[in-house]
């Protein structure tokens, strides 16, 4: 059976707009250590071959360090002999930003740093001049593929010394990272060469292409989920989104590629057309699109494997206007394992493991002539958490592939030139690869703010074009600031469920890129772009007023849940999410009767238990409803115990539960008390629990009026 592997490399756009300086030093430390490495070690297997996307925005960021056009902040500051306050603060947010288990206390120089940090914080003029330098230096030694450590005498020789570095030994050692830097894309256009890497695009900016087209179609998979109003729609962005980056990959690669992914795997029917027309073959994303698209929850048995790999692993043809597609569908679960999993298990443990579970794939499914598993991941972000940054595991993985008489590791375009589509997908579902939805870039008041803010300019924008008509140079100009500010990461740390401590530098440059293209138009940017997004100050909640929805169960929770509490998962945080969970969305409201709760889920309820906990001032209660049942019934905790106080309504959906819950029956007097909390576990069919939220309750407020 084929294998499709395929590593995702992304870094958002860190270039001040028009200067020379990257705020974030992200692109360079990722090349260094990810990069150059993850070809290198591929190199070393001639008999895989996988595939590499390539973002545009990071391929000419990568060109542009290497041509000394671009250089960041650290590199700056490895050439001052004195720092400023601002500069310190800088280094103590930014420098310790790696794994400080795996990596930092490696090194008992560094370690030492890392163990006085708190003081320093509280004042910066703690730490001497040296001790922020050895901090610099060790921070780009930790950021550099351990292989070169070890093995190039000038980085080995910093890593003995330890401390007490000098200036041109922190300036030398970042000229050390340019050249490292500039072996990355010539090392994967020769391995393209050979045939032995495939290297896919992305639309150019990395936005999230069906919120371009319009940001309405972020409800399809979350009704009723905030969107801006007016929405953003600009199918012509995501038009030339799309061949820009085919443009710049034929420029960077040296031919057009046959495929791509779509940024954070979000698609939607709308975008067929564009990616049809920009000349591109087949595109990717993840199992729960295709389980949408087929109306099919794909469980999985007690191992985590799928049941219907039927369905799954092989590719599927989608039909456009423009033409044909094709689409591959990854094992979310396969590729979680790498990206989350795998980092606690020694590499060839962990290694082992997948190639059991390919194997088992492959007896099971691996029948039909088209048969193929794919496996998508972020290729850069897991390997910090590994043994010596992946090599082990890598190297494992890789061995065992070429040996196996049962398992090809091929690329996409290999697989689908012997073996083309043969089953049309009917429809296609709109949403992502993080929880089949796009509430991660959309939903969020911060979400909300940015989107108005672009769609302002996408509007002010359309009307300079018309009216001014500018020339090709000055368009284009204004377009790479307004697409610049189009990506999706700046959205992303926007979200509830991703944070960083550099969020206040996402939120500035991104208004920044706005800015920049109201001058670029001679257009005074609105004072409000002066305003972080990001931490925006909590308005005071609504009062709380009272609801009382009918039970339907509709997909839509419509008008009757418009003024329900909202309360959704929060994943996961950091550059990486997973791909999801089985509970999307619970809502709740009350009347001077009953306490309304919506339970949203990804998947059948009837195939989940579902019990919600609720505690008020008067006592403990539980309302259950049983797999595969359609009565829900209240109990009340008592000494350890549980009371069964009766059946309540409920009304059930094929994902959806709605229930009615008489305050009575809890003791819950409005006049008397208004706050308690809540949590809800589904138990699924393998015994696996899913809890939102993840620790402890959501608060409860209940209306009086």
């Amino acid at each position: 059976m084929n294998v499709a592997i395929i590593w995702h490399m992304h870094q958002p756009l860190y270039r001040q707009p028009g200067g020379d300086v990257a705020i974030l030093p992200w692109v360079r430390l990722h090349a260094v250590k990810d990069y150059l490495h993850m070809a290198q070690v591929l190199a070393r297997h001639p008999d895989v071959h996988v595939a590499f996307t390539l973002t545009p925005s990071l391929a000419e960021q990568l060109e542009d360090y290497a041509r000394g056009a671009l250089r960041d902040r650290l590199m700056i500051l490895a050439g001052q002999e004195f720092f400023s306050p601002d500069d310190k603060h800088y280094m103590l947010n930014m420098c310790f930003s790696i794994n400080w288990d795996n990596i930092i206390r490696r090194y008992p120089p560094y370690e030492a740093i890392l163990n006085r940090r708190h003081l320093a914080l509280m004042n910066v003029d703690y730490f001497s001049t040296q001790t922020y330098r050895d901090l610099l230096v060790w921070f780009n030694l930790a950021w550099t593929d351990p292989n070169l450590l070890e093995s190039d005498a000038f980085l080995a020789g910093l890593v003995q010394k330890g401390k007490n570095f000098t200036i041109a030994e922190a300036q030398r050692l970042m000229q050390t990272h340019l050249e490292i830097m500039a072996q990355a894309l010539p090392t994967w256009r020769r391995l393209a060469e050979a045939g032995q890497l495939e290297i896919i695009t992305v639309p150019f900016y990395h936005p999230i292409l069906p919120l371009l087209v319009d940001s309405d179609i972020a409800r399809r998979p979350s009704p009723g989920l905030p969107v801006p109003d007016p929405p953003f729609r600009a199918p012509e962005d995501a038009r030339d989104q799309l061949r820009w980056a085919v443009k710049k990959h034929g420029d960077v690669i040296g031919k057009a590629p046959a495929g791509l992914w779509p940024s954070e795997g979000a698609v939607a029917p709308e975008i067929l057309p564009l990616i049809v027309e920009a000349g591109l073959q087949w595109l990717a994303t993840d199992e729960a699109i295709l389980g949408e698209s087929l109306d099919v929850y794909f469980e999985r048995d007690e191992g985590g494997m799928v049941k219907r790999g039927d369905l799954l692993y092989h590719p599927w043809r989608l039909s456009a206007e423009k033409g044909d597609a094709t689409i591959l569908f990854r094992d979310h679960d396969l590729s979680d394992r790498i990206g989350f999993v795998y980092q606690h298990l020694p590499g060839a443990q962990a290694a082992e493991d997948m190639i059991v579970r390919l194997e088992r794939i492959a007896r099971n499914f691996g029948q039909r002539q088209d048969a193929l598993i794919t496996v998508i991941l972020d290729g850069e972000n897991a390997w910090e958490t590994y043994e010596h940054n992946g090599d082990v595991f890598l190297n494992e993985l890789y061995r065992r592939l070429s040996e196996h008489p049962d398992l090809s590791p091929v690329t996409p375009d290999e697989h689908l030139a012997r073996h083309p589509a043969v089953d049309t997908l009917p429809k296609l579902a709109s949403g992502s690869w993080i929880m089949g939805d796009f509430s991660t870039w959309m939903g969020d008041p911060e979400h909300i703010a940015a989107w108005s803010l672009l769609r302002d300019l996408r509007q002010a924008y359309a009307l300079w074009r018309q009216e001014s008509a500018p020339s090709a140079q000055r368009l284009r100009q204004v377009q790479q600031l307004l697409f610049a500010a189009e990506g999706s990461d700046w959205f992303w740390w926007y979200s509830h469920r991703n944070s960083s401590e550099q969020d206040a530098l996402f939120d500035e440059l991104f208004r920044d890129y706005l800015s920049a293209a109201y001058r670029a138009m001679d257009i005074t940017p609105p004072a409000a772009l002066a305003r972080p997004i990001a931490g925006m100050p909590e308005q005071p909640p609504a009062p709380r007023r009272f609801i009382t929805p009918r039970l339907v169960a509709a997909p839509d929770p419509g008008i009757h849940w418009a003024d329900a509490e909202v309360i959704r998962p929060a994943a996961s945080t950091g550059a990486m999410q997973q791909a999801g969970g089985v509970i999307q969305t619970l809502r709740y409201g009350n009347d001077a009767d009953n306490l309304y709760i919506r339970i949203e889920l990804a998947a059948p309820v009837a195939q989940f238990a579902l019990t919600l906990h609720l505690i008020t001032e008067s006592g403990a209660y539980q309302v259950q409803l049983g797999q595969k049942q359609s009565t829900a019934f209240l109990f009340r905790q008592e000494n350890g115990s549980l009371v069964n106080l009766g059946p309540i309504p409920v009304a059930l959906g094929e994902r959806l539960a709605e229930f009615a819950i008489p305050l009575a029956q809890m003791g819950v007097d409005l006049r008397q008390e208004s706050v308690g909390a809540l949590f809800l576990t589904v138990r699924g069919p393998a015994g696996e629990l899913a809890r939102l939220p993840v620790e402890g309750e959501a608060e409860m407020i209940l209306a009086r009026t």
